[in-house]
């Protein structure tokens, strides 16, 4: 099966083609900044340039048009902003073949609880996120339907080799599950 891999803040970088070098299947990255290769001296760099260049409309809006173009069965994997995108279009009726989503650490769902998704979605979420709590959020989810959410000992970004927060071990276990 197909997968697309939707970024976080960071774009495509080195580390994560070297993640998706090791899925199964083909695999299509959709980042904020269309495939070019920026590098961010840390996150609030990051941040703040992706808020300036791109906003989370706009990136939603990029994601949706890749999940319409797909002509066969494919998952999704999605990172932070990645990981708010799909969820942004997690109830659009006009997507086809979409088998599942993973989500890690997409703290800005939070805004968006009264999505309904139309097919199975995995919230991984770290131990805690600074602007809210990731508790209450599972409190507003844990009832929809096709939504499966988990709390992890990380923090956010555990799965980026570019964060301060990586985590090898959190690493291997998530990209083997």
């Amino acid at each position: 099966m197909n997968t697309i891999v939707v970024t976080d803040i960071f774009g495509k970088t080195p580390a994560l083609e070297e993640l998706c070098s090791k899925l199964k299947g083909e695999v299509q990255i959709i980042d904020p900044y269309k495939g070019a290769f920026l590098k961010f001296t840390d996150e609030v760099e990051a941040y703040k340039h992706f808020t300036d260049v791109k906003g989370m409309n706009s990136y939603s809006i990029l994601l949706k048009e890749a999940m319409l173009n797909q002509n066969q069965a494919f998952k999704m994997i999605g990172f932070s902003i990645g990981a708010s995108a799909i969820w942004m279009n997690s109830q659009n009726k006009n997507v086809k073949n979409l088998k599942s989503a993973k989500c890690f650490y997409g703290s800005q769902i939070r805004n968006m609880t009264n999505i309904n998704p139309l097919f199975p979605i995995t919230i991984i979420m770290p131990t805690k996120e600074e602007h809210f709590s990731v508790d209450e959020l599972f409190q507003k989810l844990k009832e929809k339907r096709y939504v499966k959410i988990e709390k992890t000992i990380y923090l956010h970004g555990f799965m980026n080799k570019l964060s301060k927060n990586f985590n090898q071990d959190a690493y291997a276990i998530f990209l083997n599950s």
